[in-house]
């Protein structure tokens, strides 16, 4: 209940609020011995000091959800938290460490066979792959993020794409309202929040 009140706050900006209610769902978790419950909590508190800009907790929070994944031999979870870290690193304009981070979440569910996560974050190593300029490389990685039904989500990157191309030309439109690229948490929102198993 508390988390996904923390959600409700966290979506709506109340962001103290939202902590509180992590840190209730972390607490309740942990009394009740609640692994997955635990890595959840602290990766949401994660995402919302990513969100306040406050790098140093969500590493903070990011890295001791990492730790219980690695106790507990979570590997989705894992992948999960390392797609929001990778997100955090985009954010902070690492995009070296953000590259290097979401490529170890892509092995991890490779391995693991999670297709849907690995396309996530192949999407978001297909924008950052954009930010840097290397537009046929961001291409491929969004494109392998793609499911059939998504073919909108690939005709508008294909838009920014050539719109770009046409900038860095000298010539071109810039993006339209609404096209602007953002460094959103990985999966809807935010990765660690997926359903349980």
């Amino acid at each position: 209940m508390s988390r996904g009140l923390g959600d409700v706050y966290k979506r709506q900006g109340e962001y103290e609020e939202a902590l509180e209610a992590f840190e209730q769902a972390r607490n309740l978790s942990a009394e009740a011995g609640y692994r997955e419950g635990e890595i959840e909590a602290l990766g949401s508190m994660g995402v919302v000091y990513v969100e306040l800009e406050r790098w140093d907790d969500a590493h903070r929070f990011l890295d001791q959800a990492l730790d219980i994944c690695e106790e507990t031999e979570d590997g989705v979870n894992q992948g999960k938290v390392l797609g929001n870290l990778g997100m955090m690193y985009a954010r902070q304009g690492d995009e070296e460490k953000a590259a290097e981070t979401y490529e170890e979440a892509i092995a991890i569910f490779q391995e693991l066979g999670e297709g849907g996560n690995e396309k996530a974050i192949a999407r978001q190593m297909g924008k950052l792959k954009l930010k840097k300029g290397k537009f046929l490389d961001a291409l491929g990685d969004y494109q392998e993020g793609l499911d059939d039904e998504e073919a909108s989500g690939a005709q508008k990157m294909a838009r920014k794409l050539f719109r770009l191309l046409g900038r860095t030309s000298g010539g071109g439109p810039d993006l339209e309202a609404g096209d602007d690229e953002d460094d959103g948490d990985v999966i809807d929102g935010e990765v660690i929040d997926a359903a349980p198993k």
